[in-house]
């Protein structure tokens, strides 16, 4: 029971006004927070690699009409659509989408940081709309994909591992999250006030605090997903109303599979749960299958 009523704090800190520049600072106190007794002084991270990543790519051919790119580095500000042509090894950030409408398709190759505990993130999208992210791995990061204030955006068939936040959304709207694989982070999606979300058909897996939690996020759905191995399976907070958590499998998780605004009744916030696969839930009654 400590560790289901521990997302409150959570959504104490998340439910702060944001401002751009301490994206990183709120991170590390929703991570701080999420369970009061993991404290973890390793601080000091040795990288895992230090070089600037720029990629050895000797030729600027076409990939499924998207231009591979030739010289891409870690830090760069993207601003047309980009093909990677080979890994990306990063002490600071990864990419930073720098326009709408764009494409950053890692073409089966990995992004990875200096590590998890660090302050740096994969993949960057900043007030941008409709951009993609697809096709490869982002790995070490404290947020795999920041993804602040746009709309439309899609981050689909991506395998995030080894991060503290696999994808963060936080002012977002209308993003589409689908078909990816998220491991062994700590947590794997955190919405904070974001709407719209499709959180559609991923795979979540043995992500240590959380595999789903939205905090002052409406109108979301997840649909179609597998969490399992994590705390808390999907946490909503009493502040997220009028979500839809339809048709998930969401087992073996060793808090609570469900967790609704720490036992809020659904009529309160109006959240809607129906054909998930899992067996304990707070408030009791939001499984089938148990």
């Amino acid at each position: 029971m400590a560790a289901i009523l521990a997302f409150a704090s959570v959504g104490a800190l998340f439910t702060q006004p944001i401002l751009a520049s301490e994206n990183g600072s709120m991170i590390e106190n929703v991570l701080d927070n999420a369970l009061p007794t993991n404290n973890n002084d390793n601080d000091n991270n040795n990288p895992t690699a230090s070089s600037s990543g720029t990629n050895s790519a000797t030729s600027a051919e076409f990939a499924n009409g998207v231009p591979t790119s030739t010289s891409l580095s870690c830090g760069q500000v993207v601003r047309e659509s980009v093909t990677l042509s080979a890994n990306l090894e990063c002490s600071t950030d990864g990419l930073i989408a720098g326009a709408d409408g764009i494409t950053i398709n890692l073409n089966g190759f990995t992004i990875a940081g200096p590590g998890g505990e660090s302050s740096k993130v994969g993949i960057m999208l900043a007030n941008n709309d409709n951009v993609q992210v697809t096709g490869g791995t982002v790995k070490g990061f404290q947020a795999g994909v920041l993804n602040t204030g746009g709309s439309g955006n899609t981050i689909s068939k991506v395998t995030f591992t080894e991060n503290q936040i696999a994808i963060f959304n936080t002012g977002a709207k209308n993003t589409n999250i689908e078909t990816n694989n998220m491991f062994s982070n700590s947590i794997g999606v955190a919405s904070h006030s974001s709407t719209g979300t499709q959180l559609h058909q991923n795979m979540l897996t043995d992500n240590q605090l959380a595999g789903v939690t939205l905090v002052n996020s409406a109108t979301n759905v997840l649909d179609f997903n597998t969490i399992t191995g994590s705390v808390n399976g999907v946490f909503l907070d009493g502040q997220s109303a009028n979500n839809n958590v339809n048709t998930n499998t969401i087992v073996q998780n060793s808090g609570v599979d469900i967790n609704n605004g720490n036992g809020l009744p659904t009529n309160i916030n109006a959240n809607g749960f129906s054909d998930n696969l899992c067996h304990t839930s707070v408030p009791d009654g939001l499984c089938i299958g148990r």
